[in-house]
């Protein structure tokens, strides 16, 4: 064979080496691409319980706890009745009480699987309501998504409110639940972002703060809230404090609206949503005679006191402290769902048991209580409601 033939071939056969590397080099990177996005999405469909279509979704953290007013949290921590020690060992920078007049309360029951909420306005992207292990959560379905509460019409936000709600994200999730204030032509009074890598990121203005969650996970299921006092916010992941600011932004007037983002591919969910004005402070409440709370937590059916209690405890306790001549009547309250004896028989026995905490982990001598419960007999609003059966449920505490 020639020397003229053997040169070109050399040479094809060199370029068809390089050709064939570059390509087994480039499906080998896509190769690892695929299969690192398919092991997100797997490990996102994994979690995944049914919904509407059939499709999965993730499972809730164990556990179901209710309270006196307030959503329920699968992280409400251990529990109390009576002689123990969690309520009182609550950190005082737990003061979150949530407010007193029910304005929205929404855990999507009401809403079919697979549907967008008839509660809530859409901004951007899919939601449908799906279900976990016996719950109803708003799902995020695409990779961006904003939504907001259908508040009655208003100028702004009251001056006191309170939002709570459970949220539930997988890997990845990074920034996968933002919470806005909106102002003027949506212009931003704050933002809080959760997780930002193991925190929470918070900014109003040319304020920002980016606070550590404490927990043993950024996965899973978290209970969230906010607590409003004229033109300072506070935010709460579990009972940690997470961000306080004193005076948030005003660049564009006072917020109207409150923005809930979620943004992952994992598809983040939220239930359990209570947004409530108020409250007043309890000192001033009792001053006058009487104070309606919804601030004392129950396990579901039981008269099992929360630790997430100890706020409102703590501020009955330190009321009667500087008030050594006041005697206390503590009266319980439910909605009308169950039979009347059984609402009955367990208001009587939670407000004997948020006696008997009171004694046992605050020091106040037990003799300055007396207990009844009314069960469901004495309404403050309408069953026919979510928002009038959480009205509802209460504890009152009425001066002797």
């Amino acid at each position: 064979m020639s020397r003229r033939v053997v040169v070109p071939l050399l040479a094809c056969l060199v370029l068809a080496l390089v050709a064939w590397a570059q390509a087994g080099h480039a499906g080998l990177g896509d190769a690892l691409k695929k299969k690192i996005g398919d092991k997100a999405t797997k490990k996102a469909e994994g979690a995944i319980d049914k919904t509407a279509d059939g499709a999965k979704k993730p499972e809730a953290a164990a556990g179901d706890s209710a309270n006196a007013g307030a959503p329920s949290s699968a992280a409400s921590g251990s529990k109390v009745s009576g002689g123990g020690s969690s309520v009182s060992a609550v950190s005082t920078k737990f003061d979150y009480v949530p407010g007193d007049r029910v304005i929205l309360v929404d855990d999507f029951k009401q809403d079919e699987l697979g549907e967008f909420p008839a509660r809530w306005g859409l901004a951007e992207g899919t939601f449908e309501v799906a279900e976990m292990n016996g719950e109803r959560w708003l799902r995020c379905t695409s990779a961006d998504g904003r939504v907001h509460m259908k508040l009655p019409a208003m100028a702004a936000l009251p001056e006191f409110w309170t939002l709570e709600f459970d949220f539930y994200g997988q890997e990845p999730m990074e920034g996968a639940l933002t919470v806005r204030a909106l102002g003027k032509d949506d212009g931003e009074a704050w933002s809080a972002m959760f997780p930002h890598g193991t925190n929470m990121a918070f900014q109003s203005g040319s304020i920002t703060s980016s606070t550590t969650l404490e927990g043993p996970s950024i996965e899973g299921r978290h209970h969230v809230m906010f607590m409003a006092r004229g033109t300072a916010i506070k935010a709460y992941i579990e009972r940690q404090r997470m961000a306080n600011v004193p005076e948030i932004s005003t660049e564009f007037g006072s917020p109207s609206q409150i923005e809930f983002r979620l943004w992952a591919s994992s598809h983040p969910m939220i239930t359990n949503v209570r947004f409530a004005e108020g409250c007043r402070p309890a000192k001033d409440m009792l001053a006058e005679g009487k104070l309606v709370t919804y601030g004392i937590h129950f396990e579901t059916g039981s008269d099992v006191v929360l630790p997430d209690s100890a706020p409102i405890l703590r501020q009955v306790a330190a009321y009667l402290e500087t008030n050594a001549g006041v005697r206390l009547r503590v009266t319980g309250h439910t909605d009308n769902v169950g039979s009347a004896a059984s609402n009955l028989d367990l208001s009587k026995r939670r407000a004997a048991s948020v006696a008997k905490v009171l004694a046992a982990q605050f020091g106040v001598a037990a003799e300055r209580f007396e207990t009844d419960g009314k069960g469901d007999t004495q309404s403050v609003a309408s069953n026919a409601k979510p928002e009038g059966r959480a009205m509802n449920r209460r504890v009152e505490f009425a001066k002797l």
